[in-house]
């Protein structure tokens, strides 16, 4: 048997080896503008001082303007002069100074050279919703901006999104569907295919968060994700993961993150790097990879070396930072390769030792002290990809899950309008 394998770094894999290509990314934060404990200013600088490379604030219901410029305010969030008493963004000479990498923080603890980037017109939507269907849009106008949201409902957002041409990924889908208290919700079909047909309808939303902060609520996220893959790769959608700190306040910013691989910096190159998944995601908590108790501290796992023979059907991962390398296929570790510390690392897997467990894709995570690192998707196509594929159920919502989510949304509506008002 012989695979096709398509690369999702294939553009980029002369790039990995020079660690200016790779820009230390978070594209989901957030500050006293909306519902966080520290202002605008202080996060930035924080971010600043964790040797970030590009950051966007994906505010609640906030659309994100250059971080010289005041974002919209939202009257809900009033509360937070009550709360913290503060809200900020740069001067003009404080943005210069970060974009071009010569401002000095009180900490003084960046290393970089080059400035931090800022990704405007980013958002979360349904600001205010208690199961937390979040939405984070990207290169988008402010269609949704100030606008509560709907219970259960992804779909507003990810049409506005779409109409304007920008793009988007759903965040911690788990945390939804409270994997904390229910660990096989990721493995049920009706949530598979739910989050499925969400992407199937939507080609601009890239994928879901897999890692986000502590990995506490969102902990399934992984297991969703390799769910998706198996059910979506036959029909020739692409899902991939992400990964974000979620900040809201400074001490979570170096929670989660993604490594992007870029020739150079610009919105254009991030842009299409998260339409191609030329990225990494990783975090310092794993729950289910890396234990319950797990906290990385140091330099995190990254990828600096990769070759794919497609005619011998081999990968190759070179690593640094790391003590493993398991390979990840439907879900379950097929291979796994060790070094006793940590430090430089090549795992090289051989696929036509392994397809009785492959059936359309492999990825590989790097483990380390430092946490964790996750490459997106291998799709492998044997030939027989087409019998592969298994019908994407439509959502058949029972009336009374109809009067539920219903009744979710109108009573939040009411208790909105009474803070509205109060405010």
């Amino acid at each position: 048997m012989s695979y096709t394998i398509k690369n999702p770094y294939e553009n980029v894999m002369n790039l990995l080896g020079d660690m200016g290509n790779h820009y230390k990314t978070n594209l989901h934060t957030h500050s006293t503008y909306s519902d966080a404990n520290d202002t605008m200013t202080d996060m930035i600088k924080g971010f600043y001082d964790n040797d970030f490379d590009i950051v966007a604030f994906a505010e609640h219901g906030i659309l994100g303007k250059p971080w010289n410029e005041e974002p919209t305010h939202i009257p809900f969030f009033n509360f937070q002069y009550l709360w913290h008493g503060k809200r900020s963004y740069l001067t003009q000479e404080q943005y210069k100074a970060i974009k071009n990498g010569t401002y000095k923080t009180e900490n003084g603890t960046r290393t970089k050279t080059r400035g931090l980037e800022d990704v405007p017109n980013a958002i979360e939507c349904n600001m205010f919703t208690i199961m937390k269907n979040h939405v984070n849009g990207y290169f988008t106008d402010n269609a949704y901006e100030g606008v509560q949201g709907l219970e259960f409902d992804y779909e507003i957002p990810l049409g506005l999104i779409e109409k304007s041409g920008g793009i988007s990924h759903i965040n911690h889908p788990t945390d939804l569907l409270q994997s904390w208290k229910r660990p096989d919700c990721a493995n049920k079909p009706e949530n598979i295919h739910f989050f499925a047909n969400l992407l199937n309808k939507y080609p601009s939303c890239m994928g879901i968060e897999v890692l986000n902060m502590y990995d506490i609520p969102n902990r399934c996220d992984r297991i969703l994700w390799d769910e998706l893959l198996k059910l979506l790769t036959p029909h020739g959608r692409k899902v991939f993961g992400f990964a974000n700190s979620d900040a809201h306040q400074v001490d979570q910013i170096d929670t989660a993150f993604m490594d992007f691989i870029l020739p150079e910096y610009s919105l254009d190159n991030l842009r299409k790097a998260m339409e191609t998944g030329t990225f990494f995601s990783i975090a310092r908590y794993a729950k289910n990879e890396l234990g319950e108790d797990f906290v990385g501290h140091g330099p995190t796992p990254k990828v600096v070396g990769l070759s794919v023979d497609d005619e011998n059907d081999i990968i190759t991962i070179k690593g640094v930072n790391c003590k493993e390398i398991d390979w990840i296929a439907d879900g379950d570790t097929i291979k796994t390769t060790t070094i006793e510390k940590d430090g430089e690392i090549t795992s090289t897997i051989e696929l036509g030792e392994y397809t009785d467990k492959i059936s359309c894709y492999v990825r590989a995570q790097l483990k380390g002290q430092g946490g964790i690192c996750l490459t997106q998707a291998f799709i492998l196509d044997d030939g027989n990809m087409e019998s592969l594929k298994q019908p994407i159920i439509e959502e058949k919502l029972t009336e009374e899950e109809k009067k539920k989510r219903k009744f979710y949304s109108k009573k939040l509506g009411v208790v909105y309008g009474k803070l509205m008002k109060k405010i």
